[in-house]
């Protein structure tokens, strides 16, 4: 019988023959590892740049594809907004709606778009036309992160709505069976307009430089004078005037700029007489 200590004499013994037996490692295969590590860091150094610059691009992409949505919100809500109160002179000045999109707009730093707020442009938007509200904006995308300019194109959204007017009273003013004249009025007003496009309703808006108002005349041929409203400055840098007006304003939103029309009956208009210029 073999004691305990004999017992772990073999096991040593055994566990060194094992050891001994075992093949060793020759020069060429610790190169091998070697050489294998090596070119697994290099893939790695590769591999990493790559995987940083596709997340980065897919992060712009979807940041302008987030800008995109909101602007068609915009959009949207504004043409709403435009074709509910079609006969607002102030709702369909195409100035007054850029204000107010760009207000809405007030984006937390850059915006994917080449010069920012800048490049946006609303030049092909129409509210003329009574009977449509047509809204569109054109830009140039640019991405934050694009140094190939993938995605630098042109982009343009548009909406069109047919404004709430019906169809009973039609655009020119008059009921279809009865022959009923409809006249446009403003609040607090002391004349009633045949015309919508009446230059005393429909102000042409002109954005002059403060230093050049002194030097101009409205239609009239009268100097423009300070806005009691808005208490505009000949040293503001930007200055707004009309044709016909005998004031300059600091703000598009000025109430002097404002007007409110509103299209009644001509038996409603009470006491308002006819406009000099469009009331026959």
């Amino acid at each position: 019988m073999l004691s305990f200590g004999n017992k772990n004499h073999i096991l040593s013994a055994s566990f060194q023959s094992m050891v001994r037996n075992q093949p060793h490692l020759s020069k060429e295969g610790i190169r091998s590892i070697s050489s294998l590590r090596g070119s697994l860091s290099v893939e790695a150094a590769l591999v990493l740049p790559l995987f940083l610059f596709f997340l980065l691009t897919m992060l712009s992409a979807l940041q302008l594809l987030s800008f995109s949505i909101r602007m068609q919100q915009i959009l949207f809500e504004e043409g709403i907004l435009i074709s509910e109160k079609v006969f607002e002179e102030e709702m369909r000045d195409e100035k007054k709606a850029t204000a107010r999109m760009l207000l809405k707009l007030h984006p937390n730093g850059r915006i994917p778009v080449e010069g920012d707020l800048q490049g946006l442009d609303f030049s092909a938007s129409e509210l003329s036309d009574a009977e449509f509200t047509d809204l569109s904006v054109h830009y140039r995308a640019k991405l934050l992160f694009d140094p190939f300019h993938l995605f630098q194109r042109d982009l343009c959204q548009h909406v069109l709505f047919h404004t709430w007017i019906g169809y009973e009273k039609g655009l020119g003013g008059k009921h279809t069976t009865q022959e009923e004249v409809y006249v446009y009025i403003t609040e607090d007003s002391e004349v009633y307009h045949r015309s919508r496009n009446c230059t005393h309703i429909k102000l042409n808006i002109v954005d002059v430089s403060g230093s050049d108002v002194t030097k101009m005349r409205n239609t009239y041929g009268d100097h423009y004078q300070s806005c009691r409203h808005c208490h505009a400055k000949k040293g503001d840098p930007t200055l707004y005037i009309t044709t016909d007006g005998d004031c300059y304003h600091n703000s598009l939103t000025c109430s002097g700029l404002s007007r409110s029309v509103r299209m009644v009956p001509l038996r409603k208009v009470q006491d308002r007489r006819p406009c000099s210029r469009c009331g026959y």
